[in-house]
């Protein structure tokens, strides 16, 4: 199998993991109105999340974050906007406090900072060959958002959409 670097930017500070966990989100709308939904987590890391929305939220803005499996919960801060799916928005958020531990996950530390993160097994759907890809920042928001991502196929000889391996 072949592996593909797309990595571009900065370090991450921790792992991702895929998870979806159910959430109620609990904040304060652009207009001021108080909201309460429950949403999803789409992926986690030691200091953050991704989460779908149907609010539109504001970078900078902090909402509380209640995981429903456990009833424990922890501010975050919106760190912008990654995507925008049919069932709603895809927001990139930070706990407040870096050192909460709301996942209950103990993240990997990266020890080897030449050592590429983001790796993810992908298959082209066009000709079903697979790779192991390293997505940078701006294929990951994609990623996250869309499951899938637009790469060029070596075998296809084209651009293609990409998508995860399954299991």
């Amino acid at each position: 199998m072949q592996e593909r670097k797309l990595r571009r930017g900065r370090r991450r500070r921790s792992e991702r993991l895929y998870a979806r966990l159910p959430l109620q989100l609990v904040g304060a709308s652009a207009t001021g109105l108080q909201f309460l939904e429950n949403t999803e987590t789409l992926t986690l890391s030691q200091f953050g999340a991704s989460i779908l929305t149907r609010q539109k939220l504001m970078p900078a803005q902090e909402v509380i974050i209640r995981r429903l499996d456990t009833n424990t919960e922890a501010r975050v801060r919106i760190k912008g906007k990654i995507g925008e799916r049919t069932d709603g928005c895809v927001y990139a958020v930070e706990f407040v406090d870096s050192k909460a531990n709301l996942w209950e996950i103990e993240f990997p530390t990266p020890f080897d900072l030449d050592e590429p993160e983001d790796l993810v097994f992908l298959v082209c759907n066009c000709c079903r060959n697979c790779e192991a890809v390293h997505l940078g920042e701006s294929s990951f928001g994609e990623f996250e958002t869309v499951h899938g991502v637009l790469l060029y196929c070596m075998h296809c000889q084209a651009m293609t959409r990409w998508m995860r391996q399954a299991s």
